[in-house]
């Protein structure tokens, strides 16, 4: 029941800053370890074939525009989902132009497809994940990942200077109802989550205040 509560509190504020949000650009740091995880990591998955994407809490869509930047862009099905009704109807009239590119409004764990995918990525999404939580996320994202398919998780460290100011901003409260949910995780953490889940490590990257771990399906 407090889970359902505090979901059903944080879908309520991405809905309420959907208007902020559509108006967000990415810094430069942000664009840059987007790039070496994830954009790197398509261009490893490139092959003959279409490559299969899935964006877990896209938001308003940003990232696919990155994406569809790319010059094999024509051979990845890219899909975003977001429980914020609210953030998927604004990805959809801001970015969906490529009919290879789509936009669904669900909660991840009761995601149902026929498919599985290449690279599911997460970006700023494990910070509103409870920690209790964490196992049901890699089991979801295990039982939709290909052979030797890549996950990208990346986020704020919860052990750095970062967190700190944002844990002194909730508690002098100085900081915007939005990060009042935000609790970011250890990566030491998640790599021992993916491991015990089967997976194997890549790589982990640092980019100012924002890292990245890679991780690939075993055979």
């Amino acid at each position: 029941m407090k889970n359902n509560k505090r979901k059903n509190e944080i879908i309520e504020d991405f809905n309420s800053s959907a208007s902020v949000f559509s108006k967000w650009k990415p810094s430069k740091s942000f664009s840059n370890i987007f790039e070496k995880s994830v954009l790197n990591s398509l261009k490893s998955l490139n092959k003959s074939g279409k490559i299969d994407v899935l964006e877990v809490g896209c938001g308003h869509g940003t990232w696919s525009e990155s994406i569809n930047q790319l010059d094999f862009s024509k051979k990845i099905n890219y899909t975003g989902i977001d429980f914020s009704r609210k953030r998927i109807e604004a990805a959809k009239k801001k970015y969906i132009k490529d009919k290879n590119t789509k936009f669904i409004v669900s909660d991840y764990l009761s995601y149902k497809v026929n498919k599985k995918y290449d690279l599911i990525f997460f970006i700023e999404v494990f910070q509103y994940i409870h920690v209790n939580d964490f196992s049901k996320f890699f089991k979801k994202t295990t039982e939709l990942l290909k052979d030797q398919g890549h996950i990208v998780i990346i986020d704020k460290e919860k052990y750095s200077i970062h967190s700190l100011k944002i844990y002194l901003g909730k508690l002098f409260r100085k900081l915007p109802f939005y990060y009042g949910h935000v609790h970011y995780p250890s990566f030491d953490h998640l790599e021992a989550f993916g491991r015990s889940f089967g997976l194997r490590s890549v790589k982990r990257i640092k980019v100012k205040e924002f890292n990245a771990i890679i991780f690939e399906a075993k055979n």
